[in-house]
């Protein structure tokens, strides 16, 4: 099969080539999770192998460098100078390979990270490209000092809009209290998210939302801790449903044999922690269940981005039991990323002193701010309690704005220079009148001048 690239995925490559030519040799692309970033980057090193060069193209789970062979494999893409490996083979054991003329780097947010700072360092003068749907260390910090030049590509919702994407339902039912939630270095205390999250009432109610919501759908479920998973599987399987747990700890060969089974629809529930999130493709997941809080947005995106796989006619639907959406927005947002500066959390009112995301009362549907009625089940929107003061406050402060303006207007037809006596005086005048600020001191010293007095200080 030869490897045809979509419009969007030329444009990406366009637009690297370029900033190769600027100068830039450490360069991270940008595409959401979904876009076929591996694709894009076969095709460059393919080209790249064809001008008799060598390409490392470097990941760091063995699910990811299994897809990565496939994706080479399926369109027939020789690798005679293409190595395809773990970070660890690469930072350890770079002796045992040719060196290389052009480094990818997959999800190029954990670059930051020891192992994968070995192999940056090793070759300076390499080029390096990153591929990640969040530029953005896990912790919330930028990638500047790693990377040169960022290539921004389509957004989610271009994606969603073309079908490329699938469209999604978000719903954000809150099943425990989690206000005292302490963090434990950059993000939440799992362990402690685990406890909350770990009754029977609990799991009644995930496996409730689940059936009115998701019944009978392909789910991934993120969870805070390997006990936690292990539970809530066991909690699916009690009820007739088939749940599996795995982790990192789990065998290679038994990992290849869970996401089979799940790909293959004969295992409905897949549990785990972080294992299922960065470049995991598999399109028949159709529903996402977040038992996992989080600060990290990136961590956010990669995992709810695993339900956007597209299918003919598919609607994924997430459920956020944790209130990720109230931290982070909602997975299609669109993000200002930097190379220098934090991605911002987003605002949680506008400028009009209304939620940005809003959820239904009734059905807990989350979505943008706009409509009168919840777009699913058709419950009246009532403004929040919070969100009517904020109203009020915008109004009282648009009140004094205008008094303040019609104060100023008066002052400006009845204000003459001669009450002028000091410098701050002339400055004053200058400003209401709009003159440039040199009018202000020459007026003053012409007053002096004209025996004034010595005032203005």
């Amino acid at each position: 099969m030869n490897l045809k690239l979509r419009e969007y995925q030329e444009t990406i490559i366009q637009n690297t080539h370029r900033s190769m030519l600027s100068g830039h040799r450490r360069i991270v692309v940008v595409a959401p999770c979904g876009s076929g970033k591996t694709c894009i980057f076969a095709w460059m090193a393919s080209q790249t192998q064809k001008k008799g060069k060598s390409v490392w193209f470097i990941v760091h789970r063995q699910e990811l460098m299994d897809q990565t062979i496939d994706t080479f494999t399926r369109f027939g893409i020789s690798m005679d100078n293409i190595f395809v490996g773990m970070v660890s083979t690469a930072a350890n054991h770079p002796e045992r390979l040719p060196d290389p003329d052009l480094i990818i780097l997959d999800e190029c947010h954990h670059s930051a990270a020891a192992t994968w700072q070995k192999i940056i360092q090793r070759f300076p003068d390499t080029y390096m490209i990153g591929l990640t749907a969040t530029p953005c260390r896990l912790d919330g910090k930028p990638l500047g000092a790693i990377f040169t030049d960022m290539v921004i590509g389509v957004t989610t919702t271009d994606l969603i809009g073309t079908g490329y994407l699938s469209k999604f339902r978000y719903f954000a039912p809150s099943v425990a209290d989690l206000s005292g939630l302490k963090r434990k270095g950059s993000d939440f205390d799992q362990e402690q998210a685990s406890e909350l999250l770990m009754t029977k009432a609990i799991y009644g109610d995930v496996l409730q939302h689940w059936r009115q919501y998701a019944n009978n759908l392909q789910t991934i479920i993120y969870c805070s801790s390997i006990k936690h998973s292990q539970a809530v599987a066991e909690a699916f399987r009690e009820a007739g449903i088939d749940a599996v747990h795995f982790d990192g700890n789990t065998p290679k060969q038994e990992r290849r044999q869970i996401v089979s089974d799940f790909r293959n629809g004969i295992i409905k529930i897949l549990c785990n922690v972080d294992l299922i999130g960065e470049g995991f493709d598999v399109p028949d997941c159709q529903c996402c269940v977040l038992l996992r809080p989080t600060a990290s947005l990136g961590l956010f995106i990669q995992q709810t981005g695993r339900a956007l796989r597209p299918l003919p006619g598919k609607t994924a639907i997430i459920l956020d039991h944790v209130g990720n959406y109230a931290r982070h927005g909602l997975p299609d947002d669109q993000r200002e990323w930097s190379l220098e500066e934090r991605i911002k959390q987003p605002p949680e009112y506008g400028d009009d002193g209304r939620l940005i995301v809003r959820q239904c009362p009734n059905c807990y549907y989350t979505f943008p701010t706009g409509p009168d009625v919840c777009p699913n089940c058709g419950t009246p929107i009532i403004n929040t309690r919070e969100e009517l003061k904020n109203i009020q406050n915008i109004r009282l402060e648009e009140i004094k704005n205008s008094r303040r303006e019609r104060a100023i207007e008066k002052i400006k037809k009845t204000m003459d220079i001669s009450d002028c006596r000091t410098l701050q005086d002339f400055q004053a005048f200058a400003k209401l009148k709009g003159y440039k600020p040199g009018y202000a001191f020459v007026m003053w010293q012409n007053k002096l001048k004209k025996g004034g007095g010595l005032h203005g200080t």
